[in-house]
């Protein structure tokens, strides 16, 4: 089957699509967290979706604290083409501090609520802070905007 055929079937599907989203630490804008007070703590991800599989690319800012984190994040879907969708996936990062880099390793469990061309997303994330040497819980909030897939 000719390659553009098999991309134009796969992109027509309605589970099959590219996103980009914007979010925010829910803990660190509300309350603040454990080395800071209430600031804002934003993430920026763009990603594709096929059926059961999931990649997203994603930069997080917290200006704050002079952190800042980039990964790329493999995932399962689960129910997809559904208006309720479970998603896991294993952040493969880095924590960019000043004056060092350090790999970070974390794993993600998403609840998203999905209309036409957009979804809202409720995120946990475990993730192995190698520049504090613990775990950490965080839990994001954002929206996501679908493109790629029928009308």
């Amino acid at each position: 089957m000719p390659s553009h055929v098999f991309a134009q079937y796969w992109l027509t599907r309605e589970d099959t699509y590219f996103f980009v989203s914007s979010g925010l630490d829910i803990r660190n804008a509300t309350f603040g967290g454990t080395v800071n007070p209430a600031a804002y703590d934003g993430t920026w991800t763009a990603g594709y979706r096929n059926e059961n599989f999931s990649i997203l690319a994603y930069y997080e800012t917290f200006s704050a604290i002079k952190y800042e984190s980039m990964g790329v994040n493999p995932g399962y879907v689960f129910r997809p083409g559904k208006m309720l969708i479970p998603v896991v996936d294993l952040s493969l990062s880095f924590i960019r501090r000043p004056f060092k880099t350090y790999p970070s390793l974390a794993l993600n469990s998403r609840m998203e609520f999905h209309f036409s061309r957009f979804f809202i997303y409720l995120r946990g994330e475990s993730r192995w802070r190698t520049d504090y040497d613990f775990f950490q819980v965080s839990v994001y909030g954002g929206i996501s905007y679908k493109f790629g897939f029928p009308k």
